[in-house]
């Protein structure tokens, strides 16, 4: 996925979208933190970076990212650990990157259900 945006005399690109681990809001902006380490704050808020995410990603196709309250969107590629107890989500690569985050825990309890019944429907269409 690409996502970029025309500005004033200018052109914004947010290039290997699918190499973001997660997006922050910060006010009117949004931080955009890559798997990789990489980060950059850009001048849209998170509701519109979330609808050109939608806009891009294949309409055949489920997006990654799933919001999780009024500041973050989470690539659930990295998802690797969530604990409601401690209100903490970990994405990682797998290999040296990661980021803990801290979450509200009705939220991850929530987040957590939702995966819970995706992956029921999934078992239950495999075995119809």
């Amino acid at each position: 996925y690409e996502i970029s945006e025309c500005l004033v005399g200018s052109e914004m690109c947010i290039r290997d979208s699918d190499k973001v681990a997660y997006i922050q809001a910060s006010g009117n902006y949004s931080r955009i933190v890559y798997i990789g380490g990489m980060q950059m704050m850009i001048t849209l808020g998170l509701s519109k970076l979330e609808g050109m995410i939608k806009m891009i990603v294949p309409k055949d196709r489920r997006s990654p990212f799933v919001r999780l309250g009024r500041s973050l969107l989470v690539n659930q590629t990295y998802l690797t650990h969530i604990n409601v107890l401690k209100q903490r989500l970990t994405l990682s690569d797998n290999q040296e990157h990661s980021y803990v985050l801290d979450v509200p825990k009705a939220l991850l309890k929530a987040y957590k259900d939702l995966i819970r019944k995706s992956f029921a429907e999934r078992i239950k269409n495999k075995e119809e």
